[in-house]
């Protein structure tokens, strides 16, 4: 019997699970738990581990992170420990780019920012940034991809020199966070980025050290910086509130959470957690099916739509309302761990007449019913 050790709120990973396995679940909340006796062990990103904080026990040789990010755990520990340490990259590259379109037809709907004249600056073209050109190249934006190490690896992909990004009428990044290296992503967005540059939007769902918030509040303070979307925070969860109050904006590191994402952070997981214990993976084909929304009470307003469907605006309301609270830090891990999961947009379907109406919603991937 395989012994698994989970972070509880991992999505749904008991339907995941093979036969020939036995779950326990732990609270992250209260703190990193003693894995003795486990042989697989599976986290989320609020569970650090490194020589600091974690002890790897003989018996454990599998981890597994239900995330697309990996920073937060030390690979040399891993490697030095003999664990097959795995990740679910690419799980919320949907969901992170629909958090982007959305916010952006927003910024249009609510504040009349002429996205379409715009020139976009992507930074980072793995997952999340492709997925990122794919809705784009269907609204008809147009943009530039900056992804140097990228194009080290792959010859046939060409990376926009860091001039022409700085050039874009909007900056959005899609990178992971490193701190050392050639292409160290720590504060790529600071004072000598901005320096005599003039930004329409700043955009973050990577990883929140990625900008140098004091430097980008300096910048929209002084006029060069007119609408920042953050979705993520460089103390994260302490956020500044600051920051936040400058923002379009705010929400809790939620960009990528949605009904799929989350059941494909799961899936990824558990079938490399399969191949590497030889078990067989169940069906979870049914967790994919998608939703009819009846939505006769609204009309075809393209705003009263998008707020319907995305709770973007819910959860910058609801980080608003931390703001000057002592227990903010632990009510921004609350406020991602307490509401249900969107469903993406080509997972829902609405009644025929709004796709006629809103043609921006069929873009978006919502399907029409009649």
């Amino acid at each position: 019997m395989i012994k698994v050790l989970a972070d509880q709120n991992i999505y749904k990973i008991v339907d995941f699970l093979p036969k020939g396995t036995d779950l326990t679940y732990y609270n992250p909340a209260e703190g990193i738990p003693d894995a003795s006796g486990y042989h697989a062990m599976i986290i989320r990103t609020v569970t650090k581990l490194n020589p600091s904080t974690f002890t790897v026990p003989d018996s454990l040789k599998f981890i597994g992170t239900a995330s697309s990010g990996s920073d937060h755990v030390d690979e040399i520990l891993m490697q030095d420990s003999g664990v097959n340490f795995v990740d679910a990259k690419g799980c919320n590259a949907r969901a992170v780019s629909e958090y982007v379109m959305t916010a952006l037809l927003l910024l249009r709907e609510q504040k009349g920012v002429p996205i379409g004249d715009l020139t976009y600056g992507i930074i980072g073209a793995g997952a999340v940034g492709s997925a990122v050109t794919g809705l784009f190249d269907t609204f008809g934006l147009k943009y530039k991809l900056h992804d140097p190490p990228k194009a080290l690896r792959e010859p046939d992909f060409v990376s926009s020199s860091l001039e022409e990004i700085l050039n874009c009428d909007v900056l959005t990044f899609h990178v992971p966070y490193t701190e050392t290296g050639e292409f160290k992503t720590r504060y790529w967005l600071d004072e000598s980025t901005l320096k005599n540059r003039k930004f329409d939007i700043i955009i973050n769902a990577a990883r929140g050290g990625v900008i140098n918030e004091q430097a980008v509040l300096a910048a929209q303070q002084a006029g060069r910086i007119d609408h920042l979307i953050i979705d993520v925070w460089d103390k994260e969860p302490d956020f500044d509130p600051e920051f936040a109050q400058h923002t379009f904006l705010s929400t809790p590191h939620i960009a990528g959470y949605s009904h799929q994402a989350k059941l494909n952070a799961s899936k990824i997981v558990m079938t490399k957690f399969c191949k590497h214990f030889d078990l067989e993976l169940p069906n979870t084909d049914h967790l994919y099916d998608a939703k009819h929304l009846s939505l006769a009470h609204l009309k075809y307003d393209l705003e009263d739509m998008l707020l319907r469907l995305h709770p973007i605006k819910e959860y910058d309301a609801a980080l608003q309302d931390l703001m000057g609270r002592e227990d903010k830090k632990e009510l921004f891990a609350k406020l991602r761990e307490d509401r249900p999961y969107r469903y993406e947009y080509a997972s829902l379907s609405v009644d025929v007449e709004f796709i006629g109406h809103l043609n921006d919603i069929r873009l978006l991937g919502v399907q029409s019913k009649n």
